[in-house]
C-alpha cells in the first residue's frame, strides 16, 4: 500500500507509481535517499556506454545491467553524475570533443576511429 505524500524508498514500490520507470526510480533512490542501488540510464549514459564499449545494447535496462557488471557499487553515486556531465560537456551527441576527452585512450569509438 502506498500512502499519499510518502515517497517509497524501494525500487519496486517506486516503479509501481504511475509515470515512474527504472531510470526515475534510480534517480530518486540516489538523490532523495542517498542510496544508489543501480545506475540511471538516460540518453547520455546510453551514448557514453555504447561509445566507450561498456555496452552494445540499446535497451536502457540491459545497458544498466552491463554497467553494473563493470562499475563497483561504491561508485554508483558518482557514475550517474559523471555520465551525465561527460555526455553534456564532452561527448555530446552531434559533435563529441574527442580531443579534450580524458578517457579517449579507453574509448572504443576513439580507438576505432584513431582519434
Amino acid at each position: 500500500m502506498i500512502l499519499i505524500g510518502i515517497v517509497p524508498n524501494d525500487m519496486e514500490l517506486l516503479q509501481s507509481l504511475p509515470g515512474v520507470g527504472r531510470k526515475s526510480a534510480n534517480v530518486i533512490m540516489l538523490e532523495a535517499f542517498q542510496n544508489p542501488v543501480g545506475i540511471a540510464v538516460d540518453t547520455h549514459a546510453k551514448r557514453i556506454s555504447n561509445k566507450v564499449g561498456f555496452s552494445k545494447e540499446e535497451d536502457p535496462v540491459k545497458i544498466e545491467q552491463d554497467l553494473l557488471k563493470v562499475v563497483p557499487k561504491k561508485y554508483y553515486f558518482d557514475v550517474n553524475h559523471l555520465l551525465v556531465w561527460h555526455g553534456r560537456h564532452i561527448c555530446v551527441a552531434r559533435r563529441p570533443d574527442c580531443q579534450k576527452c580524458p578517457i579517449r585512450s579507453y574509448c572504443d569509438f576513439c580507438l576505432q576511429n584513431k582519434l
